[in-house]
């Protein structure tokens, strides 16, 4: 609605996810190209980020421009491979797609270290510390916060990122997973597009050695709600769905009815209203979904990802799950797509 000719936000009490959808109107992109010309660069090289919080010893873990797209922008993102990855040519490895939230995205130059604060990224960089000091029972990273984001409402809340990782989730990740971590800028807009990861994740198992039965998308707030707006984007290419503080398109959800989804969200949460989730599981539920987890957090306020990302359970539970029908191998058409100059 307009109050004075300015936009503001809804009332979460009528509608959950009236602060992402406020965000996604005002934050249009900007700065967009009318052309794109480069030439094609198939190995793509991975790049400096331009700062050292992604430097690891123990683990692959690289920084990468997408180098197709069907539209003027993609996503720059870091990639782990576990250490047996190419022992055996032959080996298909499961892939985990991590959406961060909106207030880990880039809005200046070299902020991609933002975007590797939390969740599976922060396990991968654990996972790194670990190798190094195998008697460290708690490892931890500390990336600092940018300055933008030192008063923000979920900082106040207390800031989880120095929180460790469980030793066992951090090899229980890095050494099973590949996984892709794409970073947004925010001078494309606010909000994760599903067609632009849809095309990254075609260059993606193109050029590492996937299972296309296995790839699962997670992601917390701005992510969780990308995470379920990227599933009904191409229902039949991933084996699960892990959205965290996030919600979705209830109209659409019984698309991805068939794909198991185990949900999180505290009971706190004054970002995001628990609703939000509450809503995308009653109508899973009631569209007859195979499986639906849905866990809450009594005590927890936005960040519920840190206890989700830190708890083995759901990452045994991804080993398990395999897409059950086939038809997303390749959700972007060659012929829609054009060649980004790098960054």
């Amino acid at each position: 609605m307009k109050r004075s000719g300015r936009f503001v936000r809804g009332d979460p009490s009528e509608n959950p996810n009236a602060l992402h959808d406020f965000h996604k109107a005002r934050r249009g992109p900007k700065n967009v190209p009318h052309t794109v010309m480069a030439k094609p660069n198939q190995n793509n090289e991975p790049k400096d980020p331009g700062h050292p919080y992604s430097r690891t010893e123990n683990i692959d873990f690289r920084f990468y421009d997408q180098r197709t797209s069907n539209a003027p922008f993609g996503y720059e993102h870091f990639v782990s491979l576990p250490p047996a990855y190419g022992g055996e040519e032959s080996k298909k490895w499961p892939l985990i797609l991590f959406l961060h939230g909106a207030g880990e995205s880039q809005r200046g130059k070299n902020e991609s270290l933002a975007s590797i604060r939390h969740g599976i990224p922060k396990i991968i960089l654990c996972y790194d510390k670990l190798k190094a000091d195998p008697k460290n029972a708690s490892p931890t990273i500390s990336i600092p916060l940018a300055q933008r984001l030192r008063q923000s409402r979920q900082t106040k809340q207390g800031d989880k990122s120095v929180d460790p990782v469980s030793p066992d989730v951090c090899t229980m990740v890095a050494e099973n997973f590949i996984t892709v971590t794409p970073s947004l800028n925010m001078e494309w807009g606010y909000g994760w597009n599903a067609s632009i990861l849809s095309a990254l994740l075609d260059e993606v198992v193109e050029r590492y050695q996937v299972d296309l039965d296995r790839i699962h998308v997670t992601g917390f707030s701005m992510g969780g709600y990308g995470t379920w707006e990227l599933g009904i984007h191409s229902p039949n290419r991933f084996a699960s769905l892990m959205p965290i503080c996030g919600g979705g398109d209830r109209l659409r959800a019984g698309l991805i009815k068939h794909v198991p989804q185990w949900v999180h969200h505290g009971d706190l949460d004054d970002v995001i209203p628990l609703r939000a989730s509450e809503q995308m599981v009653e109508t899973l539920t009631e569209a007859g979904a195979k499986e639906v987890i849905f866990t809450r957090y009594s005590d927890l306020m936005h960040d519920s990802w840190t206890a989700a990302y830190n708890n083995l359970d759901v990452y045994s539970w991804m080993l398990k799950q395999k897409r059950e029908y086939h038809g997303d191998e390749e959700v972007v058409p060659d012929e829609n797509k054009v060649i980004l100059p790098t960054s």
